[in-house]
């Protein structure tokens, strides 16, 4: 079982590991592993803007990282005061990015913002039926409303 948690400055070391040991999955020459790690979501001058904002949770079994995801909130977008923009969600399991999802769209609606938008995807759009509120925007976006509206 994970424990959740708001991702902190100090977390920055194990979410750059996160991503590195999860990018190397995918990449098998170190050189081209370390040249995708410069644009990933999760560099490090990205992670020095979203972690201090108090939007960004993890998904800890143990003191080890298993699902990330980043966000930061922003004003009056399509005639809505506050919007969650989820700019990078990923884990270990889709049962994990799942819970990491709702947490985050909790949390916005505690915090009375009107709803979550992330980038549509395969992995994202799996979601989807997980979260009844969820829809798609223009094939582009997905939205989870927080909020009746």
């Amino acid at each position: 079982m994970s424990d959740f948690r708001i991702l902190l400055p100090t977390d920055k070391d194990s979410v750059l590991n996160y991503g590195k040991a999860r990018l190397a999955l995918t990449m098998g020459e170190p050189m081209e592993l370390e040249m995708q790690s410069w644009n990933a979501r999760w560099r490090a001058e990205a992670l020095d803007h979203y972690l201090p904002q108090g939007w960004s949770f993890g998904a800890f079994d143990g003191a080890e990282l298993c699902g990330v995801i980043l966000g930061q909130p922003f004003l009056f977008y399509r005639g809505l005061t506050q919007t969650l923009w989820i700019e990078h969600l990923e884990a270990n399991t889709p049962d994990l990015a799942k819970q990491l999802l709702d947490i985050a769209q909790r949390w916005a609606r505690d915090k009375h913002l009107q709803c979550v938008l992330l980038e549509n995807s395969v992995h994202n759009a799996a979601l989807l039926i997980e979260f009844p509120r969820a829809h798609l925007l223009d094939d582009r976006w997905i939205e989870i409303r927080s909020t009746r509206f």
